[in-house]
C-alpha cells in the first residue's frame, strides 16, 4: 500500500533489510540506503523501533513493546510512533504489509 500515508494501530510493518543496511553505532543506528547511498541516523528510540520491527508486527505491538522499554504515557508513545513511522515512509525503511483503517 505505498499510495496510503495513513498508519494506524492495525498497520502490519516490518523493517526494509532489502533496502537498507544498518548497524548499531552506540545506542544509535546508522542506516545506508543500498538504492541511492544515502545514509540515516537513527536515535535510540528509532534504533529500537528497528531492531523490534525484525519480524512483522502491528503498530499497536510495536506501541506495547515500546511501552515495556521507556516511562511514557501510551498516548505520547503512540502519537510519536505513528508520526516517526509515517516520516520514514518516504525513505521506505519499513515494509507495509497491509493498513488497515480500523
Amino acid at each position: 500500500m505505498d499510495n496510503n500515508n495513513t498508519i494506524t494501530l492495525n498497520t502490519v510493518i516490518q523493517r526494509n533489510e532489502i533496502r537498507f543496511i544498518a548497524n548499531k553505532l552506540g545506542e544509535e543506528m546508522v542506516m545506508m540506503d543500498m538504492d541511492n547511498g544515502d545514509f540515516i541516523t537513527m536515535n535510540k528510540v528509532g534504533a529500537d523501533i528497528w531492531s523490534l520491527a525484525a519480524e512483522q508486527l502491528s503498530v499497536q505491538e510495536l506501541i506495547q513493546k515500546l511501552l515495556e522499554l521507556y516511562n511514557i504515557t501510551e498516548a505520547q508513545c503512540t502519537a510519536e510512533t505513528i508520526a516517526f513511522l509515517e516520516a520514514s515512509q518516504g525513505q521506505k525503511m519499513f515494509i507495509i504489509h497491509n493498513s488497515n483503517n480500523a
